[in-house]
């Protein structure tokens, strides 16, 4: 049975005017309801994506070498009762793809925007079946090839793997699920973002430029009482201030082809800051940039260009 993406409407014929239905997943019911045929249909029919959609799942995969994390494609049957019998109209397998992309029938869902990562990251690769196991090959700076595998039990299975970028010294080149990984001279670098892209499968980004890491404050004070005799009390109070972290973060010049899925990043739902000082931390966070421009440098003058955007963290800290 082939898994279909989310967004794509799936729409099902119930073969009577008036019936009751439900969705279940495995064995448990997720919604129940009666469904009518609309005026000049003979058959009810149901849209099922909407119900469907809050029961797929991406979990980020816990940063440590060659760890496999399967999500597995729940089945969703669509059940219909008739003279108190329950039975199968369909089954249907959903994945989590936001894409609103026609074309896209790959099975590999990373899509990384330069792929450029260092020895203190981790590659997260995702796939929508996987049946085998999942081989990672190091290129060495010499040319030699080094590869790790995970191991994938039970197949298939959809989901992400994880490897570890400084598994091989020397390594200057990575290749997972078809996709070739830069390794670059981590030395300057603070940051990387990992994010679930628009196919839903995860990515990471490298943050190239500058950054700026700021607390914004929003102070809550109030008057009380105090003997104005003496310099040492207050008659003002700052009794509790909530502390939201953000940065300001760039990208470094990128090219029409690497410009053309910064949409994959900044349409995310579901981001990561990964700092690399303290052995490597990871915040949730939000973006807060509104627009996502569809930049090509051929028409400016061929003149590579880079993005800039604010994240936040996603958890308010309060001081009091």
């Amino acid at each position: 049975m082939a898994a279909i993406p989310i967004w794509k409407d799936k729409v099902i014929d119930l073969g009577a005017a008036s019936v009751e239905f439900r969705l279940t997943v495995g064995g448990n019911t997720i919604y129940s309801g009666k469904a009518i045929a609309r005026p000049g249909e003979s058959n009810a029919k149901v849209r099922i994506n909407d119900i469907c959609a809050d029961y797929l799942e991406n979990v980020k995969p816990p940063f440590s070498d060659r760890t496999f994390t399967s999500f597995y494609l729940p089945s969703f049957v669509v059940e219909k009762k008739s003279g108190g019998t329950w039975s199968t109209v369909e089954t249907v397998l959903f994945y989590n793809d936001w894409s609103y992309n026609y074309g896209f029938t790959g099975n590999v869902l990373s899509d990384p925007i330069n792929g450029k990562v260092t020895t203190a990251m981790f590659i997260l690769s995702s796939a929508k079946e996987i049946s085998s196991n999942v081989t990672a090959s190091y290129k060495k700076s010499g040319g030699s090839i080094t590869t790790r595998t995970t191991t994938v039990s039970p197949t298939p299975a959809y989901g992400t793997c994880a490897f570890d970028v400084s598994a091989v010294s020397n390594t200057v080149q990575i290749t997972v699920n078809s996709k070739v990984y830069k390794v670059v001279d981590g030395c300057e670098y603070k940051y990387a973002l990992y994010y679930i892209n628009a196919y839903g499968g995860w990515d990471q980004l490298l943050v190239e430029g500058n950054d700026i890491e700021a607390d914004n404050l929003e102070r809550h004070i109030r008057g009380k009482e105090y003997v104005n005799t003496t310099s040492d009390q207050a008659g003002m109070e700052d009794y509790l201030n909530e502390v939201t972290k953000s940065w300001i973060l760039n990208t470094g010049l990128l090219t029409d082809s690497e410009a053309s899925r910064m949409h994959h990043l900044l349409n995310s739902p579901l981001v990561y800051l990964f700092q690399f000082a303290g052995g490597g931390y990871s915040y949730p966070v939000i973006i807060k940039t509104d627009t996502c421009e569809y930049k090509t440098y051929k028409n400016q003058g061929n003149r590579m260009f880079n993005y800039q955007f604010t994240v936040e963290l996603a958890q308010n800290r309060i001081r009091r």
